[in-house]
């Protein structure tokens, strides 16, 4: 490998740079923004498209005259989809869903590390006639400190719909119902609980209109889900009933989420 692209060059782009500088010393590392020609991928042997989904789906129609024979197209973002199918409909290109299970409080550029990978899952989407590719791809990953693991795009569009973008939208409403009923006199008395369940409420909201866009239909699901449990907890809160049954399957699953696992940073 001599060269690598990065189109959008946030939190993960960055981190990708910094942990390919830290494995091939010696490959050339091109980072392109939002106004940069795409003429910037010519003669890159990997293509990492990192900018939001919408972004990464509209500039992949600009890449066929740019691209080196051999040359792999790849992603970063949240839904795998819609951003598949357009690629599939781009014969000249050859292009790897992927999406790498990892990411930060703070986003931007100045938070990249090249170590945010390491030990994190890194989920490919290819097709069935792509195995030579995604051996390659697999390499790229590893190389970068993450484990791939393969499967159709439907399954990681439902499969993230519900461990990162319903986790969002809940604490993104949660601290909003509750910033808005207690003010700031009142978030002054919280405690560690509030602060640590709402962590993922500090996201910019640019990113998360792609990815509710693109993943509407499980998303839909999923908080019809949410909001039914709230709803009957609602509703006996007098009994507990609903407590009871919903406290002791959530202390499980919690259990289950933390085997093995060490707290993310």
């Amino acid at each position: 490998m001599r060269r690598i692209a990065i189109v959008g060059v946030g939190l993960i782009g960055g981190s990708i740079a910094k942990a390919a500088a830290r494995k091939w010393p010696r490959v050339e590392i091109v980072s392109i923004e939002a106004g940069d020609s795409t003429a910037k991928v010519t003669g890159a042997d990997v293509i990492v498209l990192a900018a939001p989904v919408l972004a990464n789906v509209a500039r992949l129609v600009e890449l066929p005259a740019y691209l080196s024979p051999g040359a792999i197209v790849t992603d970063v973002g949240s839904t795998k989809r819609l951003i598949v199918s357009a690629a599939s409909a781009i014969p000249s290109i050859c292009f790897i869903g992927g999406h790498p299970m990892a990411g930060a409080a703070q986003r931007g550029l100045d938070y990249a590390r090249s170590d945010l990978f390491d030990g994190r899952p890194w989920i490919l989407t290819p097709e069935a006639a792509q195995a030579g590719a995604v051996a390659r791809l697999e390499e790229f990953v590893m190389g970068l400190g993450g484990v791939p693991h393969i499967m159709t795009p439907e399954l990681h569009d439902r499969f993230v719909g519900a461990v990162s973008h319903l986790p969002q939208l809940a604490s993104s409403a949660l601290m909003h119902v509750v910033g808005t009923l207690a003010g700031d006199a009142g978030l002054e008395l919280a405690g560690s609980g509030l602060y640590d369940s709402t962590r993922l409420a500090a996201s910019p909201p640019g990113i998360w209109k792609d990815i509710a866009a693109t993943n509407h239909d499980v998303l839909r699901e999923a908080m019809d889900r949410l909001i039914a449990t709230l709803i009957e907890l609602r509703d006996t809160l007098d009994s507990g009933e609903a407590i009871e049954n919903v406290f002791t399957s959530a202390c499980q699953w919690r259990a289950t989420l933390a085997r093995g696992r060490d707290p993310l940073p």
